[in-house]
């Protein structure tokens, strides 16, 4: 993956979730480390990292706060849950260094430790011997930055903030920065968005993909720490949370439910598979340039309504399952990038739409028992559910 002799130490911020866990087994297959920081919040789900790791090191308390985490209430103490079996509290930051040279002097590949990246005393200890960043971690779904603005302030500006801060005293070879291809706003009919096209975001999350997307290129000049932004076009595969789009529709097709449905449905998206976007995300890692940004788009455009009708016909289910709802504000029609310059490193995604659509849905029909458990007891979801969908628009 690096392209040198030895294989290579990771910090992967937001590993546990649905794109960085995909990464975080690519990367360990190829025998590099990885350590993973992620708040486990409620998408982030130690399950995504099944078989790559035994327990997981909890931060309960750690002396030194950021202030900035103190002024924005950030930092708390989380409680160990007794029925977690791998449950381990951090007591200090000394522990985690400890932790650390246990970690290096070990065979294992992954390590995952629960903590925020709005706190910079446990950052600074882990990124002690780290060769890249891969930086994940964000609250990435437009529908509850409606809802809960503040935290997507929090954790995509000031969590960027705070780990660059982290960084940029660090000699790390790079510094990969995920951001999306929300940044730039609706796209009108005939064009497509390069990377030098203006950012005008429209909701609360991307514009705060925007702001930290400015900051990590601004850290890039003021301070060289060696930054490549990525904007990704809609990711899909297995393990996306389920409050996304098509993760969402065949759940809910799979249990004979009302499919909710945006206005008329014709917004368009591009869509990229996540085995892709990892290969992508290498690819900026081995060749991409300090300073860059690199738009990542699957070459998928298509219709909402027409995803949720291969949805259904893949599943076998009725069309009648359709409900239209009342639109999400400010919903953008189209999102379209112009992803030539990662071509030109020698990107393409390879799997097909049909394709991937059908080997996620699959496994969605096959791994029940992972999402059922969010259903039943993720208390963040249900939240965000009932308030969304069943009181705002009657499903």
């Amino acid at each position: 993956m690096t392209g040198e002799g030895r294989m290579a130490n990771y910090l992967v911020t937001g590993g546990a979730g649905f794109i960085g866990s995909h990464f975080v087994k690519k990367c360990a297959d190829k025998g590099n480390r990885v350590i993973v920081i992620d708040s486990l919040d409620y998408s982030g789900n130690p399950e995504n990292l099944s078989g790559y790791i035994d327990r997981i090191y909890i931060e309960e308390v750690i002396k030194e706060y950021y202030p900035l985490g103190e002024t924005y209430g950030i930092i708390q103490k989380i409680p160990r849950d007794p029925e977690r079996s791998f449950g381990f509290p951090v007591e200090k930051v000394d522990f985690v260094e400890n932790l650390l040279e246990k970690f290096y002097s070990s065979s294992n590949r992954v390590l995952l430790i629960m903590g925020n990246v709005i706190d910079r005393a446990i950052l600074s200890s882990l990124l002690k011997g780290i060769d890249y960043v891969v930086h994940f971690a964000a609250e990435t779904h437009v529908d509850r930055s409606h809802l809960f603005p503040e935290s997507f302030i929090v954790s995509d500006i000031i969590g960027t903030f705070v780990l660059l801060e982290a960084v940029k005293d660090k000699h790390i070879k790079k510094f990969i920065h995920i951001s999306t291809d929300e940044v730039y706003g609706e796209t009108p009919e005939g064009i497509s968005f390069d990377e030098t096209s203006p950012l005008m975001p429209t909701n609360p999350y991307s514009a705060s993909k925007a702001a930290a997307d400015r900051i990590a290129h601004s850290y890039y000049h003021s301070h060289d720490v060696p930054v490549c932004i990525m904007r990704l076009s809609n990711n899909y595969g297995p393990y996306q949370f389920p409050e996304k789009f098509i993760p969402l529709m065949i759940i809910r097709a799979i249990q004979d439910s009302e499919l909710p449905l945006y206005g008329d449905g014709n917004q368009k998206r591009d869509w990229i598979y996540v085995g892709d976007t990892v290969k992508a995300v290498e690819l900026v890692i081995e060749k991409g340039n300090p300073g860059e940004i690199y738009n990542v788009s699957g070459g998928n455009e298509i219709k909402n309504i027409d995803v949720v009708k291969r949805i259904l016909k893949v599943l076998g289910k009725p069309e009648s399952l359709i409900r239209y709802v009342k639109d999400r504000p400010a919903h953008d029609r189209r999102y379209s990038m112009d992803d030539r310059k990662i071509r030109a490193l020698g990107f393409k995604p390879e799997t097909e739409f049909e394709e991937g659509l059908k080997c996620t849905i699959e496994w969605y029909r096959e791994n029940q028992r992972w999402w059922r458990r969010i259903f039943e007891e993720n208390k963040k979801f249900r939240e965000f559910f009932d308030k969304w969908y069943k009181k705002e628009r009657g499903i």
